[in-house]
């Protein structure tokens, strides 16, 4: 999958950092739609500042499926679970342009897309990859950067999403970004 400018591996220690948790704290936006034993995605995780809350949130029955572009960003990823204890559920999942996804088709519960879709080039792509991962009735929380993304831009990314088979059922207020939750046809 091509992609425009992406994060270098490195801004991943930023995205860590504690003081988020004030404006985008993971367990509060996420806890509404992860329940123990679910399957679901963290697309473009970094170094999971979302994943690992995940991870907790669906316990030992659960996987997280964490995918991202850069090595590095997946190794500290796994180096972060190793040291909660959350190896056995996550999933660390390399995005390369072969990337296959057909071990999670129709599979996943839900899925997270926070703060990457302006980094792919092509996201009728990106959107038609999550709706193949996903179960029918399966929620996506697609979030963008407010400042970084235009609302013009979140809005022609939610027309992308749903085109690829995805219903807008909300609106969201997330800290800092644009927010919504679709969910597959």
């Amino acid at each position: 999958m091509s992609n425009k400018s992406v994060c270098p591996w490195w801004m991943g220690y930023l995205l860590l950092i504690p003081l988020r948790k004030l404006s985008q704290n993971p367990v509060k936006i996420l806890k509404p739609y992860i329940k123990e034993g679910m399957t679901v995605i963290d697309y473009g995780c970094a170094m999971g500042y979302f994943s690992l809350p995940m991870a907790k949130m669906v316990g030992s029955t659960g996987k997280v499926y964490c995918f991202d572009i850069q090595e590095k960003m997946l190794q500290q990823l796994s180096a972060r679970a190793e040291k909660a204890g959350l190896t056995e559920n996550i999933k660390p999942m390399l995005i390369t342009a072969e990337e296959n996804t057909e071990t999670l088709k129709s599979t996943a519960d839900f899925a997270l897309l926070f703060a990457v879709a302006h980094e792919v080039e092509n996201q009728d792509e990106l959107f038609a990859r999550l709706a193949g991962m996903l179960k029918p009735k399966a929620q996506l929380l697609f979030a963008e950067p407010k400042g970084h993304v235009s609302l013009k831009a979140f809005k022609l990314s939610i027309q992308k999403a749903v085109k690829c088979g995805f219903t807008q059922k909300e609106t969201l207020e997330i800290g800092k970004s644009f927010a919504v939750l679709l969910e597959k046809e």
